[in-house]
């Protein structure tokens, strides 16, 4: 065998792996460390749906999640682990949960992600995945939700829906997204002590009271008696009878 062809082997060989590795994904959630994907400045986790690779022209919808403090890192494949600590999607989907979405969920060294920051990653998410701009939501748990509310207060007509958790929408003027349209689900813990419940309970009210025009559809807010600061759990995973990915999916831009 000549060295050509031996050279036009190992190319064909590779192909076929990165292609097999591709097929693999779908389904299942992947880390992708600090540095090893162009044009992406974190570490994040990868969730391709069932069906991503069978529908070359097919545009899924998008879910960013933002974690929180205590899941902040560097992004390498160490530090990645720490966004599995939490019962939230990217862990859920490790579990075997098929999700019928792109899942994005990116980590940072300060979990309190700026707005042009979240928008960078958004809109690399549409060039680098086969992303419907019509259907792309953001949801984030402590410091993810508070700057969920940031970027809806600014980036409203990007989003489709958005779902805090354990967050603070008061320093931030939702009005724009109120008259815009965007459906809002807050969810909180009542004897949360790390960010206070009226965080969520103000900024849901000035979208349905203060705001004019009002939201509509009204923003919902749903409160966990007696729940401190973890709501997020049994709100992903749907134990507490809710089920916040059909009602994000229901909404389109």
């Amino acid at each position: 065998m000549t060295a050509i062809r031996r050279l036009l082997m190992l190319c064909l060989g590779w192909v076929l792996f990165s292609a097999q590795a591709a097929l693999a994904a779908q389904g299942e959630v992947v880390a992708r460390p600090y540095g090893t994907v162009p044009g992406m400045n974190y570490g994040y986790w990868e969730y391709l749906p069932l069906g991503y690779d069978d529908a070359p022209t097919e545009e899924f919808p998008l879910v960013v999640f933002l974690h929180g403090v205590g899941e902040a890192g560097n992004g390498n494949a160490t530090n990645l682990e720490k966004i599995m600590n939490r019962r939230a999607p990217p862990r859920l989907a490790r579990d075997g949960r098929d999700f019928p979405f792109i899942l994005v969920s990116p980590q940072r060294f300060n979990a309190f992600i700026q707005v042009a920051e979240i928008d960078a990653i958004i809109e690399f998410a549409k060039v680098h995945y086969r992303v419907d701009p019509k259907r792309i939501y953001l949801t984030g748990i402590s410091a993810g939700a508070i700057q969920t509310w940031a970027y809806a207060a600014v980036h409203y007509d990007k989003l489709a829906a958005v779902v805090p958790i354990a967050g603070n929408g008061n320093g931030v003027n939702l009005c724009p997204a109120a008259a815009s349209g965007l459906p809002v689900w807050a969810f909180h813990g009542t004897a949360d002590g790390t960010v206070s419940p009226y965080g969520s309970i103000n900024a849901v009210n000035a979208m349905n009271t203060t705001c004019s025009p009002k939201a509509n559809p009204a923003a919902l807010l749903t409160l966990y008696t007696g729940v401190g600061h973890d709501s997020w759990g049994r709100t992903y995973d749907g134990s507490a009878g809710h089920d916040v990915y059909t009602w994000m999916l229901g909404y389109s831009l």
